[in-house]
């Protein structure tokens, strides 16, 4: 198998990246999801069923509770997810993900899946086993 030379790790990720994101929002696409973004995804990922306060939502994104609140907003708009009142501090809303934001996430896992399932045949088990792992490994502080 021929190389071309190699690029610095950090355009190699970051290419990746959008790569990885491209081809995953690619299949959203045509799963029904159209109107999801690459943008959305870190607040999909992050909802549970009993809600989160949009200030946790922005804290664990590591975004502004303006910018997230755009994210809420659209995807709020798109059906995915609603706000009710917090039974704790009925002046506080709660974030959950509606039955279709659920399945969202449900098909984007699998998408996920899929695709790293086809990087694994790319190339064996225990090398992408080993690239994913020496990847966590860097992330790690």
């Amino acid at each position: 198998m021929a190389h071309s030379p190699a690029l610095p790790l950090g355009m190699l990720a970051a290419r990746l990246a959008k790569e990885f994101e491209g081809e995953v929002f690619e299949q959203l696409t045509r799963a029904g999801y159209p109107d999801l973004r690459v943008r959305h995804s870190v607040l999909l990922g992050a909802l549970d069923s009993t809600g989160l306060r949009l200030t946790q939502l922005a804290a664990q994104a590591g975004m502004t509770p303006q910018a997230m609140g755009e994210l809420v907003d659209d995807l709020e708009q798109g059906g995915y997810l609603s706000r009710r009142a917090d039974p704790a501090d009925r002046r506080a809303r709660l974030i959950v993900a509606t039955p279709k934001g659920e399945r969202a996430l449900a098909d984007c896992l699998r998408v996920v899946a899929s695709i790293e399932a086809s990087y694994a045949r790319r190339l064996g088990a225990e090398r992408f086993e080993a690239v994913q792992g020496a990847l966590a490994e860097l992330l790690e502080p």
